[in-house]
């Protein structure tokens, strides 16, 4: 399935019953044979997959605990396990209140239902699942969003009101065993005939890092990369000393539209240079990201390549929304200062940012009134950055419309 799904629970429990659950005996995990320590592996498999999503969530003022295991690209074998946990889950529920859980896409479209009491759990039709059940299941799993984008395990552990203390306690111990004792020895013995996988097409084995690229049958190597420390940050390859970036190679055909899929291509990867991979990140934004940060810059990212911000103050620099940013002395639309007053200016819904003196809509500047400028209608309620717009200002009304280039048609009232 393209779509994201996965599965969604909800259920009236009391703690004593939340802190069985997690210690319940559980043979299917490797380590520790209890559910803490599956419920802890697939939360650790965020890090390495970061577009999938676990949750495991009590509220001790509701009695209610929710847990959620989103996939970026769903199958099903993948909570095929929950068959066995939901028995589980109902045995150690004292409240004889009727719960839910759902296998759903966000939107959501319920593809299996089932209901769970203390006694039993009973699979439903997917369209007797109660439609208010649903939409309060999918909205529990996006209140734990920030703008549609969910924290990475380490962020998400620091939260207040994420996950459940208890379960944090079982996550640490499992991360202990995989950072120290696991994950480096399997990578020790790894060989080219029995690699290790680290995560998505990249292996490990003689202590360096080889990506299986399968629509040009070709395996390459990630130039000095540390396989116990390699991860993937919103996209971007990074491991303690460097940042890594795809490109084609001098005797490659030429660069074709369809990049993915461009089957005579010849990829290699290469080191970004100054830029320290143990510092870097994004910036607010997880998946939209526009702004990535080391300890000594800011940076945008152009044809897979980190590139520097000039004048910029890292430590002030903080992300507005609409590809702009700022520091304490200038305002950014993407690596490009542009003249707004860092210290008095707007930001509107539509992405129109403006001061006393100027007005820009992403790299456009809009010649009109600043002090009379509106926004009287946009295209969409839902996304109301996109055009056409009617603008107006003190000298009329005008339609716009953000393109290659800059469209102003002034309106004959």
């Amino acid at each position: 399935m393209a779509e994201p799904a996965g599965i969604f629970i909800e259920v009236d429990i009391d703690e004593k019953g939340v802190k069985k659950l997690l210690n319940h005996k559980f043979e299917e995990v490797d380590f520790g044979k209890k559910l803490g320590y599956y419920f802890s592996e697939l939360l650790y498999s965020c890090d390495t997959n970061p577009s999938n999503v676990f949750i495991f969530n009590y509220n001790s003022k509701t009695n209610k605990c929710f847990i959620a295991w989103l996939l970026s690209r769903f199958d099903p074998s993948d909570i095929a396990l929950f068959d066995a946990i939901m028995p589980i889950i109902s045995s150690v529920k004292n409240s004889d209140t009727i719960d839910y859980a759902m296998v759903a896409t966000t939107y959501p479209e319920v593809l299996v239902a089932y209901q769970i009491t203390n006694e039993k759990v009973r699979k439903i039709a997917a369209d007797k699942m109660p439609v208010s059940v649903a939409e309060h299941l999918s909205n529990k799993l996006w209140s734990f969003s920030d703008n549609n984008s969910f924290p990475e395990p380490k962020k998400a552990l620091n939260k207040r009101n994420y996950h459940y203390k208890n379960f944090k306690n079982y996550y640490k111990k499992y991360l202990l065993h995989i950072e120290e004792v696991e994950k480096p020895g399997k990578i020790s013995i790894a060989t080219k005939d029995k690699p290790y996988h680290l995560f998505d097409k990249f292996y490990t084995y003689d202590n360096k890092v080889f990506q299986f690229r399968s629509y040009t049958n070709q395996i390459i190597e990630l130039p000095k990369a540390d396989p116990l420390t390699l991860r993937n940050v919103s996209g971007m390859l990074v491991d303690k000393n460097f940042i890594f970036y795809d490109k084609l190679t001098s005797n490659s055909p030429p660069k074709s539209v369809d990049r993915q899929n461009n089957s005579k291509a010849i990829w290699e990867w290469a080191i970004a240079a100054s830029v320290d991979g143990d510092s870097f990140n994004y910036v607010k934004e997880k998946w939209d990201t526009v702004y990535w940060k080391d300890k000594d810059a800011v940076f945008i990212i152009r044809d897979h390549v980190p590139t520097k911000l000039k004048q910029v103050d890292s430590e002030t620099f903080e992300y507005l929304d609409f590809c702009f940013g700022k520091d304490k002395t200038h305002v950014y639309y993407r690596d490009t200062i542009i003249p707004i007053d860092v210290n008095n200016f707007e930001l509107n819904k539509s992405g129109f940012i403006s001061d006393d003196k100027h007005i820009f809509h992403y790299e456009h500047q809009i010649q009109l009134d600043p002090d009379t400028f509106n926004v009287l209608h946009y295209k969409s309620d839902v996304n109301p950055f996109i055009g056409p717009f009617i603008l107006e200002d003190k000298n009329g009304k005008y339609e716009y419309k953000r393109e290659t280039e800059l469209k102003i048609t002034k309106l004959i009232e």
